[in-house]
């Protein structure tokens, strides 16, 4: 079984990843970390970046100047949609390179794809789980997390799917609004059900 964890910004939606493929006792992938590991010098990922724009989002020593290439995504939207076209099939590609394999040993896998609606894959995934947090409990995480104002914070939220529209979609949701005890519990009572799956 191949099982996507999704959610917003600041919904905990990593945490409950993690607890979850532990519970499952199978490996868990992140989307965002396999695009960081593309980017990195010599990569798939950072080839298609010289490709495209040259020397522009490079440091001295030849390695993507993240800081740099974060802020001119989002105030640039053509480069972003260029830096998407880039990662998102390699990224794909990879997670069904390690989903293959695990097949093979009839293992299962968890991939955490913040995304996953966005990028229209949710279909290459027997289960989705969405991760729910309210906007009050999200923007007060970003805040704590980030050190920035509550305007900000509504900022950032606001640029985003709404995240009841991924709960809508998703085959289950993990509300994580509450106690982490709370979180924990359904977590727990997710694992349970699915491992009868067969």
């Amino acid at each position: 079984m191949k099982i996507a964890v999704t959610g917003g910004i600041a919904t905990g939606k990593s945490t409950v990843c993690r607890v979850l493929a532990q519970r499952l006792d199978v490996e868990a992938l992140d989307a965002d970390q396999i695009c960081r590991d593309l980017m990195e010098k010599g990569q798939s990922g950072w080839l298609g970046i010289r490709r495209i724009w040259g020397e522009r989002f490079f440091d001295a020593e030849g390695a993507v100047d993240r800081g740099l290439f974060r802020e001119t995504i989002f105030a640039e939207r053509e480069i972003r949609q260029k830096l998407e076209n880039i990662l998102h099939p390699l990224v794909r590609d990879e997670i069904e390179r390690v989903s293959r394999e695990k097949n093979l040993h009839g293992e299962d896998l968890v991939v955490e794809i913040p995304l996953l609606y966005e990028v229209g894959w949710q279909n290459d995934f027997d289960r989705v789980v969405a991760v729910f947090a309210s906007d009050k409990r999200c923007i007060q995480r970003i805040i704590n997390r980030d050190r920035t104002t509550e305007q900000e914070a509504r900022k950032i939220l606001a640029a985003q799917m709404p995240i009841i529209c991924k709960a809508l979609q998703a085959d289950s949701v993990i509300d994580n609004s509450g106690p982490w005890t709370y979180t924990c519990l359904q977590i727990y009572r997710l694992a349970r059900f699915l491992r009868k799956k067969p």
